[in-house]
């Protein structure tokens, strides 16, 4: 255990170092006020475009709005950014050989794996608790939230997809050993989501439902209980991927 801590404390000084912890804080925060802030002044936006003389009849902006914001640039800008800031997690180490001097004084293999895991896990809650909570009291501020249907629980769907993603891009990472296979894998693991995505049976058990669907949660289109498969299956592979990974990167040789 006391290993398992001190070999934390070595990725958590060099993520601070490496700047991560200041981008992802940067990154999301900003996120966390464009979403309320691009809801509230789309109307005025999309007037200036119009043609001199036309006018436009759009509805006011609700909360629902700035929550729509917050599911489209959070996976789409957040989520890809912080795949790209954690894609070099082992491939890094294995190229300088840093893990070679560690290994050979005790450290276990296992315990590189669920530690540099761990670390990204806690850099993914810093993130979507961050902009979660920037985009909440500032939506609350402007507007009224309580005809949205449960606001947690869609957040949750999303924050498990990228927990996801993040063990796949661990697992490519590990296995292939170079700075662009954990990017590869998981833009390959995604690609194939979208194209199964194509067949209706796919929606009852696909982890890309996580982070389609949150709108639809919002509004009560879609109930919790829809989408327990998905979730489910999502926590599976995630752990899958850790076991892997470990499992292979006992057996690989430095």
């Amino acid at each position: 255990m006391n290993r398992w801590i001190g070999f934390f404390k070595k990725e958590w000084f060099e993520s601070v170092k490496t700047y991560k912890l200041f981008l992802v804080l940067i990154i999301f925060s900003i996120l966390g006020v464009l979403n309320p802030f691009t809801a509230k002044i789309m109307p005025a936006v999309m007037d200036q475009f119009m043609p001199e003389g036309a006018l436009l009849d759009l509805p006011e902006p609700t909360a629902l709005d700035s929550w729509l914001q917050f599911y489209k640039n959070v996976p789409q800008m957040g989520l890809i950014v912080f795949i790209l800031l954690f894609s070099t997690m082992m491939s890094k180490e294995l190229e300088k050989g840093t893990l070679v001097i560690l290994l050979t004084k005790g450290l276990h293999r296992s315990t590189v794996i669920t530690t540099k895991f761990f670390m990204a896990l806690c850099y993914w809650t810093l993130a979507i608790t961050l902009s979660f909570t920037i985009t909440y009291a500032y939506t609350a501020y402007y507007w009224d939230q309580s005809t949205l249907h449960h606001l947690f629980f869609a957040a949750s769907c999303l924050y498990v997809f990228g927990l996801l993603l993040l063990a796949i891009t661990l697992w490519g990472n590990t296995y292939f050993a170079t700075s662009y296979s954990g990017i590869l894998v998981t833009l390959l693991f995604t690609i194939g989501l979208f194209i199964a995505a194509i067949f209706p049976q796919s929606h009852s058990w696909s982890p890309l439902e996580l982070v389609t669907t949150p709108p639809q949660i919002l509004t009560g289109e879609i109930q919790v209980s829809e989408l327990l498969i998905p979730y489910i299956i999502s926590i599976g592979l995630m752990i899958l991927f850790v076991w892997l990974t470990t499992s292979h990167f006992k057996k690989k040789l430095l």
